[in-house]
Parts: structure tokens; sequence; C-alpha cells
């Protein structure tokens, strides 16, 4: 096992302890406020709605993620901080491709009745999936560096991959079913992504594709 497969094990093993913890972490109460205190930011092209999918083809072709957002706007690329976003921005500029910054943050939600008996296994589940995203944006980094190779990336992408699905088996009952397949759509897209050449670009838009799901977390239970 190289070394970064051993450090993509052992990070798929923290998130299980997480998922244990925080399965526990919620006394059963009526009503269960889920607040992740998440916040991103999101590197964007401007577009009309109507224009976005060619737009989002294009992103994708230059190496970005290339995911739609509401409003007009095709994800470029997800930071976890706003230094990180000004600095490629200002990059981007140079090369005379005009972007912006958008803050984002997962909304709180709350869940009630019976549901609120789930509220731990949300929150773990929202760990996890934030593991697997940040897994696969240093994975992506480090590839378009020539810090890694293919047989590290495609170690994180099998990695994120049989988390995703892992949680998705655990997760039992409707409640879930929406959430379920989002893993799911996600864990296909990392095993395409190590089933042949590993391109940053995919694992960015798996990223991205993770992070929206996060910030849009409290609709999959509504």
């Amino acid at each position: 096992m190289s070394p970064w497969q051993f450090l993509a094990v052992l990070g798929l093993f923290a998130a299980t302890i997480l998922l244990f913890l925080a399965a526990v972490s919620c006394v059963r109460r009526d009503e269960q406020e889920v607040d992740l205190g998440a916040k991103y930011y999101f590197l964007v092209e401007n577009c009309e709605d109507s224009t976005a999918a060619a737009v989002a083809g294009t992103v994708y072709g230059r190496g970005g993620a290339g995911v739609t957002l509401g409003g007009g706007a095709v994800v470029v690329a997800c930071y976890y901080t706003a230094q990180d976003a000004e600095r490629v921005r200002s990059n981007m500029r140079e090369k005379g491709t005009e972007t912006r910054i958008e803050e984002v943050s997962a909304e709180k939600f709350v869940l009630k009745g019976g549901d609120a008996a789930y509220c731990g296994r949300v929150e773990a589940n929202a760990a996890t999936v934030e593991t697997c995203a940040r897994l696969l944006y240093n994975t992506a980094n480090g590839l378009e560096r020539a810090e890694l190779g293919q047989a590290e990336a495609r170690a994180a992408a099998h990695g994120a991959a049989s988390s995703l699905a892992g949680l998705a088996d655990g997760n039992a009952g409707a409640f879930f079913d929406r959430w379920n397949a989002e893993l799911l759509a996600a864990a296909r897209s990392c095993k395409e992504a190590e089933s042949g050449l590993v391109f940053a670009k995919d694992l960015r838009r798996i990223q991205a594709q993770l992070l929206c799901a996060l910030v849009g977390l409290g609709a999959y239970f509504s």
C-alpha cells in the first residue's frame, strides 16, 4: 500500500468514527436543528441561463469543474478560504478570463417529529461528505502541481467512492432516499474517474457537486 493509499484509508476510517460519534450526539427531542456551519468560496463565471450548459462545457474543457448553479453561473472551482479563491481569480484575470467569487453557506434547517431522531446521522453524513470533498480537492491540486501521480489519484477516487457508497448503504429508510441518490451518483462519478486516466478537472467537478449538496442539504430532508 502506497503512503497516499494509507492516508486515504486513514481518512475514511476517521470519517467512520465521526459517523458513529455524531449518530449518538443528539438526544431525542421533537425538534432538532441541523447547522453545519459550513462556508465555501465558489469561483464562478457568469452566463445567461439559456447558455449555462454550453458555458459549463467550455469551463470543463479548460480544466474547471463546469458545474452549473442557479441564477446564471458556472462553477470553475471551489475553495475553503477567500484568499485561495481570490488568488486564483487574479491569476485567471491576468490570463483574460473574468470570474467572480460567490460565498455560499449551508443553511440551517430543522428536523421535526420522528425525523428529529435522524439528526446525528444527518450531521455525520455531512461530515463524511465534507471529508471526501476535501480529499478530492487536495488530490486535484496535487495532480496539477505534479506532486501526485495517477496511482495516488486513483486511490483517492476509490476511497471517496467507497465511503460515499458505504454511507448510502447505511442510510436505511425512505427518509434518506433523495440523499442516498445523491451519494450514489457521486460514488459512480468517482468510480468512473478511477477507471481511466484521472484528471484534476474531474475531481474538481465531483468536489463541487458534493459541496453543492452540502449547501442544499436541508432540501433532501424536507
